[in-house]
């Protein structure tokens, strides 16, 4: 199977953009459910998902139950260098 370096590319590009655009979003609202983060960063869910995997993977990210809910939040960078 052949992958074009530019789909690959381009992919790489939006998923990079899209990751700047959670941090962003998390960063102003606070923790929020995966559903309501793909609405209001306006872009497809799958790509909102690899941002978001992304930000884990550089533990940006926390991820806590409330109630039924799932919610992503962003970790202080700041409280977590002075634990």
């Amino acid at each position: 199977m052949s992958i074009s370096t530019d789909l690959h590319d381009d992919t790489m590009q939006k998923i990079g953009e899209t990751s700047g655009l959670v941090w962003s979003y998390l960063a102003t609202e606070g923790p929020v459910t995966i559903t309501k983060l793909t609405k209001e960063v306006g872009e497809k869910k799958d790509i909102v998902l690899q941002a978001v995997g992304w930000l884990a993977r550089e533990n940006k990210l926390f991820f806590f139950e409330q109630g039924r809910n799932k919610l992503i939040g962003l970790i202080d960078e700041h409280s977590s260098s002075e634990a």
